[in-house]
């Protein structure tokens, strides 16, 4: 076990690949699990029962995603994170207590800037797979980034915006 995690941190620290950039996406949606959750048992105001709905469904959906990430992995022969202390570690975004205090409008900003977080990473990890060669892994992945696509316009609806509207990975585009 010391010489794998010896070998994790080397990796991590050395060379930039697809496994290593894969565990940074397998903390955040650790994250999200237990954000998601939090907003689903706190969300409160007039839109309690659609927003106690969506948040169940995506993180239902997290769930799924998280456990097919990390077979494909350890499919392709990779050894991903898998403890909370290593996801804590990895993880990209945050989460605090007093989110649960938070208007629902804010909790499904915040639910988006972090879907748009863990897109961002995604797509960096599609790249790294493609030139590694693993079409498993990749074919994983674009999927997983549809979806989070779809959630972000979604959710970007829900609070009356365009499905693009302040993502600053398209603002970028255009400049």
């Amino acid at each position: 076990m010391q010489e794998e995690q010896e070998h994790k941190e080397h990796v991590h620290h050395t060379k930039i690949n697809a496994a290593a950039i894969s565990d940074h996406l397998l903390g955040n949606m650790h994250t999200l699990h237990v954000k998601l959750h939090q907003y689903h048992w706190y969300v409160n105001g007039a839109n309690f029962f659609t927003l106690h709905e969506k948040f169940e469904e995506l993180y239902n959906q997290n769930e799924e995603w998280f456990d097919k990430l990390a077979e494909r992995l350890i499919t392709s022969g990779h050894k991903p994170a898998s403890t909370t202390a290593e996801f804590e570690k990895y993880s990209m975004l945050s989460e605090d207590a007093i989110n649960k205090y938070a208007k629902a409008e804010d909790m499904v900003e915040n639910i988006i800037e972090d879907f748009r977080s863990t897109r961002e990473l995604t797509i960096r990890v599609i790249r790294l797979v493609q030139d590694e060669g693993d079409d498993a892994l990749e074919d994983t992945l674009i999927a997983f980034k549809n979806d989070l696509d779809k959630n972000i316009w979604m959710l970007q609806a829900f609070i009356g915006k365009e499905a693009l509207e302040d993502d600053d990975a398209f603002d970028e585009d255009e400049d």
